[in-house]
């Protein structure tokens, strides 16, 4: 059974570099001991620092490693997140939130590799490919290379903060089949991030920003 513990090394990989230098990347043992070796060696998790369009602050992009590395099965998570748009002091609060959302999609993917043999063979690739492809695709970023990507999830501040923890196993499957409760995985995710204890400095931070300068306006 995957359980949201088996995520939390992946989670502290990310976290630890994104929180200091705004990207970071998991391959292999990081991912830790509670994810397969299989898995460790067929997935990559990368975060990349990138403008996007609009008010998009976060997309979420799954690529075919095999479309550049002929000889490797594999796929790699990329969630670009457009740090320009996070701004202090509330920037480790929203990427917590980024954080712990595109990680139950990962943790579906992993679900679905695992349910489908849990080997980097030809045979699951094969059907893993045709499952995230025909199921997960929703559109592309067209500066990349389109041919192995498959941007399955992408959202702005204001809906994630209004949806928080709201969204529904169709939105991480799109209609697939899955044991993963993805609202408890979430909200797991978040307490293992320490999350409460983030959101209380920043109440406790602006409170007394507050009483030192009481004729501020609020912006």
């Amino acid at each position: 059974m995957i359980r949201s513990i088996h995520f939390y090394d992946l989670l502290d990989c990310l976290a630890g570099q994104f929180f200091d230098t705004k990207s970071a990347r998991c391959t292999g043992k990081n991912f830790g001991i509670q994810i397969s070796p299989e898995a460790q060696n067929y997935f990559s998790v990368a975060i990349i620092d990138k403008q996007l369009p609009s008010n998009r602050v976060v997309l979420g992009v799954l690529s075919n490693d095999s479309a550049k590395i002929v000889s490797r099965n594999g796929y790699t998570f990329t969630i670009y997140i457009d740090t320009q748009k996070l701004k202090e002091p509330a920037f480790k609060i929203i990427s917590t939130i980024i954080l712990a959302h595109e990680i139950c999609h990962f943790a579906y993917y992993y679900e679905l590799f695992i349910r489908l043999g849990g080997t980097t063979g030809i045979r699951v690739q094969t059907e893993f490919t045709y499952h995230v492809s025909d199921k997960l695709i929703d559109s592309v970023i067209t500066e990349e290379d389109t041919t192995s990507q498959t941007n399955i999830d992408e959202h702005d501040i204001t809906e994630l903060i209004e949806n928080f923890g709201k969204y529904d196993k169709k939105h991480f499957t799109k209609g697939s089949g899955t044991l993963i409760d993805y609202h408890d995985f979430f909200h797991d995710f978040l307490e293992h991030l320490d999350y409460d204890n983030t959101l209380k400095e920043l109440i406790r931070e602006s409170d007394q920003n507050s009483a030192n300068n009481p004729n501020r306006r609020l912006p």
